[in-house]
C-alpha cells in the first residue's frame, strides 16, 4: 500500500509540473522519498522529449569468473535480449528502436532507445542472469523510469461569430502530459479567465489538444499565454492585427451583402409571381392554335305561334325593280 502511495505520489507531482525549475525541486523532493525504500532505491529518471533517444545504463560489470550471461531490457515486455558465451556476443530477440552498446575496455553495458514516442512512457529494467556455471542466478536489475514529453504547438486565431461578438481562439496542440496553462492577455495585463471556455481533449498518440475561446468586443491587442513542463519559459503568442482587421472587414461584407441581397431577392420573387399568373390568365384567354370557334346565333322568340325560337340571320335586302 506505501509503495502505491508513492507512485500516485510521483504521478501527482508530474501532471502538476508546469515549469523545469519547478519540476527539478519536485523530483528531488521525490528521489528523497525513494531512497527510504529499498524496493526503489537505485531507480533513475529521465526526461526525454518526444523523438528523441535515451541511454539505459544496467550499471553491472561481468566479473572474470562469469563465463556465460544474458543481457535482457523489459519494459511490460521484452525488448531487447543478449547472450554472452565464450567472449561473443549473440543476439537472441531485439526491437527496431532498441540497440545494445558494450564497452570491452569498461565493461560497461547499456541500451540505446530510440525514436520515444508518448506511449514509451515507463519504468524500463536491465536484468543481467548468469546462466554458465549453473546454476542461473540474477546478478543485477537496474530500473529506469523515463518520461517521454511534448511541448505544445500553440496558435491565435479570429473566429467568425454570429452573434456580435469578437470571438479569439488559442490552439495548444500535441502536448504531454496533461498539465498546462493557458492565460489570455490584453496590452500585456491578464484577462479575466471567467471569459474563457476551453475544450480539451486527448489524441490517438496520447498527446492532449486545448481550445480556449475569449469572446470580447473587439479583437485587437490580445496575446496567448502559454506554459507547460515541456517548455523552458512560457509562451505568448499576439493576435496578428491583420487576420482580425481582414476578418472584421469580411464579416461587415457579409453583413452588408445580405442586407442588400435580402430585399434584391424578395422583389425578383414578387416580379417572378406576378409574371406567372399573368402567362396564366392570358392562357385561359387565347383559343388553342387550330381550332376554329363559330359563334352561336343569337337566337330571336316569335310572339305568335308556339313560340319556337327562330334564328336571327341576316336579310338579304332586295330593291324592286322599278
Amino acid at each position: 500500500m506505501q509503495k502505491r502511495m508513492l507512485f500516485l505520489k510521483c504521478e501527482m507531482i508530474s501532471s502538476k509540473c508546469n515549469s523545469v525549475t519547478t519540476c527539478a525541486l519536485m523530483l528531488l523532493s521525490l528521489f528523497s522519498v525513494i531512497s527510504g525504500h529499498p524496493e526503489l532505491n537505485g531507480t533513475s529518471a529521465h526526461s526525454v522529449h518526444r523523438g528523441q533517444s535515451v541511454n539505459i545504463s544496467c550499471n553491472y560489470k561481468p566479473s572474470n569468473d562469469t563465463e556465460g550471461f544474458t543481457v535482457e531490457l523489459h519494459t511490460n515486455y521484452k525488448l531487447y535480449s543478449m547472450m554472452y558465451y565464450n567472449k561473443s556476443w549473440i543476439n537472441q530477440s531485439c526491437k527496431d528502436h532498441v540497440r545494445f552498446i558494450w564497452i570491452p575496455k569498461t565493461g560497461e553495458m547499456l541500451f540505446e532507445v530510440s525514436n520515444l514516442q508518448i506511449n514509451d512512457t515507463g519504468t524500463y529494467k536491465c536484468v543481467v542472469t548468469r546462466n554458465i556455471p549453473p546454476p542461473s542466478e540474477l546478478l543485477s536489475e537496474g530500473r529506469t523510469f523515463v518520461q517521454v514529453i511534448a511541448h505544445p504547438s500553440v496558435s491565435v486565431s479570429h473566429v467568425r461569430a454570429w452573434d456580435g461578438f469578437h470571438r479569439i481562439l488559442c490552439r495548444s496542440e500535441g502536448f504531454f502530459p496533461s498539465a498546462l496553462e493557458l492565460v489570455w492577455m490584453r496590452n500585456g495585463g491578464f484577462q479575466n479567465v471567467s471569459l474563457t471556455h476551453n475544450i480539451n481533449k486527448t489524441n490517438p498518440d496520447g498527446s492532449f489538444t486545448l481550445h480556449s475561446y475569449l469572446n470580447a468586443s473587439d479583437c485587437t491587442n490580445y496575446s496567448c499565454w502559454v506554459n507547460h513542463s515541456s517548455l523552458s519559459r512560457p509562451m505568448i503568442l499576439h493576435l496578428p492585427p491583420a487576420d482580425c482587421y481582414d476578418n472584421r472587414d469580411t464579416n461587415t461584407w457579409m453583413t452588408l451583402s445580405l442586407v442588400t441581397c435580402v430585399p434584391l431577392i424578395l422583389a425578383i420573387l414578387i416580379i417572378t409571381v406576378a409574371c406567372e399568373r399573368f402567362r396564366r390568365a392570358r392562357r385561359r384567354s387565347v383559343p388553342p392554335v387550330g381550332v376554329s370557334v363559330t359563334p352561336e346565333p343569337e337566337m330571336l322568340y316569335s310572339r305568335l305561334g308556339d313560340h319556337h325560337p327562330v334564328p336571327c340571320s341576316p336579310v338579304g335586302v332586295h330593291s324592286s325593280p322599278r
